[in-house]
């Protein structure tokens, strides 16, 4: 299958080798070409893809680092993995994934299954995606959503491993997102739609931020106290079914 993933950063150039690593022929797309510079000169600059897999991936000649959209316009799939941050008010700022959509629907010439792993509020996909894709193109895509779930630095679970979620704006989008990401994933489960898809992720986003910042605050108490916090968390973690287990 012909791959465009658009964003070559921790979540993109990871699907990108997994793509790769299931034989998928991959064009990655970045908008900095000295970050495109370097892939193509086989530097890594995230954890857990090493130089070695770069190098490997474009010898075989399966991956192709670019800035130009223009060579997406005959894939069979993409995936947007662009980055969302906070901007100064806090709010997500969309700005670069609306700038994508908007180069992908230029770009491609076909129908074509188009997947979201960017991390932004449910609804996005139908409401801001998928319309800013159509204004810029003759034709009616698929649309899934498979919420990014990469943890950097994690030797226990990576791509292979870690249960994927997908969801679809149609049956159809879902089960071939489905199809696609079972080539490199070991379990992949669907959702009822697109937006119980994202809502998952946001969950998962919140319960993680509000336990390290919980820990957080328990260890500068224990600190106060003069209570090894790393000997008490040890200590809570043989609990199976406790906080920290």
């Amino acid at each position: 299958m012909r791959v465009a993933v658009i964003g070559q950063g921790y979540v993109g150039l990871t699907i990108s080798m997994g793509a790769v690593n299931a034989g998928h022929e991959v064009t990655g797309v970045d908008y900095s070409e000295t970050l495109v510079r370097n892939i193509v000169s086989g530097i890594s600059h995230i954890e857990g893809i090493s130089d070695s897999d770069i190098k490997n991936a474009l010898g075989r000649g399966l991956y192709r680092p670019t800035s130009d959209y223009s060579l997406i316009s005959e894939v069979d799939l993409v995936v947007i993995a662009v980055p969302t941050p906070l901007n100064d008010d806090g709010q997500p700022d969309l700005g670069i994934l609306e700038g994508a959509a908007k180069s992908i629907g230029s770009a491609l010439k076909k129908r074509t299954l188009i997947v979201s792993e960017s991390t932004s509020h449910p609804g996005t996909l139908r409401n801001l995606i998928r319309p800013l894709i159509e204004s810029a193109s003759p034709f009616e895509h698929l649309y899934a959503i498979s919420p990014e779930r990469v943890d950097p630095g994690n030797e226990k679970f990576g791509t292979r491993n870690t249960p994927r979620i997908v969801g679809g704006l149609s049956d159809e989008a879902r089960n071939k997102a489905i199809e696609f990401y079972r080539t490199f994933c070991d379990e992949v489960l669907p959702a009822s739609s697109a937006e119980v898809a994202k809502a998952a992720k946001i969950l998962e986003n919140t319960f993680r931020f509000i336990n390290i910042g919980l820990v957080n605050e328990f260890t500068k108490i224990m600190n106060e106290m003069g209570i090894p916090s790393d000997e008490v968390i040890a200590a809570a973690r043989i609990n199976p079914y406790g906080p920290v287990s």
